[in-house]
């Protein structure tokens, strides 16, 4: 299940950003001194998948977070940019309030698929690395060794780690590691 988890929280991150990104350029290309204002029905187009199929994992869960009498981080999610979009398809509808430099509407298409985006590329990255946690420390594990060298009646003797007794004293010679914690 994690995996699948995962595979979906990245297909979602990458298309979501992938129509973002359109966006963010066309929102932000007066910055190099391009003047030009991307359509309001292309930014809808490209905004209305990343609101309603990329970011449905937070509308389920802010449901159960409703529900449940709580507030979450998906509940922030989802009520920050339903308003982006909201807002921005009222203003598209009913003509706008015009920006004073393009003579264009005031959107937040952008706003709102961003913030799906970024968000869901950190869960993907979140996802991703606690599914490889358990290999890790698998392989730590793996590091650990299985025999010590104990001081006994004045000799230095390999045990088993399984057959240390309280007050043993363990002998670690220079580039040994160390096989248990102790005093």
């Amino acid at each position: 299940a994690p995996i699948d988890r995962t595979r979906g929280l990245r297909r979602d991150a990458l298309l979501a950003l992938a129509l973002a990104l359109p966006l963010l350029l066309g929102s932000h290309l007066t910055l190099v001194g391009i003047e030009w204002a991307m359509p309001a029905w292309l930014q809808w187009l490209l905004a209305t998948p990343v609101q309603f199929w990329c970011a449905r994992r937070f509308y389920f869960a802010a449901a159960k977070a409703v529900r449940a009498g709580t507030g979450n981080m998906d509940l922030l999610v989802s009520l920050g940019t339903l308003a982006a979009y909201g807002l921005s398809l009222y203003l598209w509808l009913e003509g706008g309030v015009t920006h004073e430099t393009h003579g264009t509407s005031h959107l937040y298409f952008e706003a709102a698929a961003v913030v799906i985006a970024l968000v869901l590329l950190g869960k993907w990255l979140e996802a991703r690395a606690k599914h490889q946690t358990p290999e890790a420390i698998r392989l730590l594990a793996a590091l650990r060794p299985t025999t010590a060298n104990v001081l006994r009646d004045g000799h230095v003797v390999e045990v088993s780690v399984e057959d240390l007794r309280l007050g043993d004293i363990v002998v670690v010679r220079g580039g040994d590691r160390v096989p248990v914690d102790g005093l």
